[in-house]
């Protein structure tokens, strides 16, 4: 189980800063996302501006409008289907998603593994999905929030937070990782001062950042390297080991008991004990 404190632990490391990132097949979660954002994304495409398409949009879109008036039963489902939804006005919305996915979400679940990645870009999708609704519900900002951009700008970041050096190409100007990230950080806190002028347009800029800020932190502070499940795990392990040590010393002291006073001397309660112990051992004490 690898913690925060293993930073210095042989983790595949992926690209080193230096080298080129190079892209090859995409890994286990990260090919999962891909086809499902590919493969939802393309479908809202097809339905297009439908009865159908209404409605999922109506349904699965991040809609402060329904959570205000829905109130206090309210669509907490919404925090993480936005994610899986991209405009079908724009497709490169939907495209520049799947790239920097394809990329930067293979390169993180090559340094953190696979159960990491995917606990981290849910995690970053919800972080996002709460900033931004919080976000609309404090402004009266009333239109829908779709998109997996908060949580590909987490990836983004975190991996220029812990490989700032590695080069990447930005249309077709090659620069180091951190520069990339800086300046989509940038282009996103310029948003900022144009919604404070009433000129922010449809762009969820607080999802971006939310997601920034939330893959540097996990780098910076560590967290990327905590596993939660694998820390449970631990923890259910170590507690089934205790019970069996402490089984084990009951079983003794009722052995030695037997011996000393005869079976007779046990209560039903006990007795049932020696059965149950007798079976884990296959039938024999």
């Amino acid at each position: 189980m690898k913690t925060a404190r293993d930073w210095d632990e042989p983790f595949d490391q992926g690209p080193q800063p230096g080298a080129s990132m190079g892209l090859g097949a995409p890994r286990e979660v990260t090919r999962v996302l891909l086809w499902s954002l590919g493969a939802i994304g393309v479908l809202g495409f097809l339905v297009g501006d439908t009865g159908i398409g209404r409605r999922v949009w109506e349904t699965f879109a991040l809609n402060p409008v329904q959570w205000r008036e829905w109130f206090p039963f309210t669509p907490l489902w919404q925090l993480v289907t936005y994610g899986a939804l991209h405009s079908t006005a724009d497709p490169m919305h939907l495209l520049f998603n799947l790239l920097a996915l394809y990329g930067f979400g293979s390169l993180f679940e090559g340094v953190f593994g696979p159960r990491r990645m995917a606990l981290w870009f849910g995690a970053a999708v919800l972080v996002g999905g709460v900033t931004q609704l919080s976000y609309n519900l404090a402004v009266g900002a009333l239109a829908p929030t779709v998109g997996a951009s908060g949580a590909v700008m987490f990836l983004i970041v975190a991996m220029a937070t812990l490989q700032p050096s590695l080069p990447v190409f930005f249309l077709i100007v090659r620069m180091r990782l951190v520069t990339l990230a800086l300046i989509l950080v940038a282009l996103d806190l310029l948003r900022v001062v144009w919604a404070l002028k009433g000129e922010g347009g449809d762009v969820a800029f607080v999802v971006h950042l939310s997601g920034a800020a939330l893959g540097f932190a996990v780098v910076r502070w560590r967290w990327a390297w905590l596993d939660p499940l694998a820390e449970l795990q631990a923890r259910r392990e170590a507690k089934q080991l205790a019970s069996q040590v402490e089984d084990e010393r009951r079983l003794d002291q009722l052995l030695e008991r037997i011996h000393r006073e005869g079976i007779g001397s046990l209560s039903e309660r006990e007795r049932a004990f020696l059965k149950r112990m007798s079976a884990r051992r296959g039938g024999g004490l």
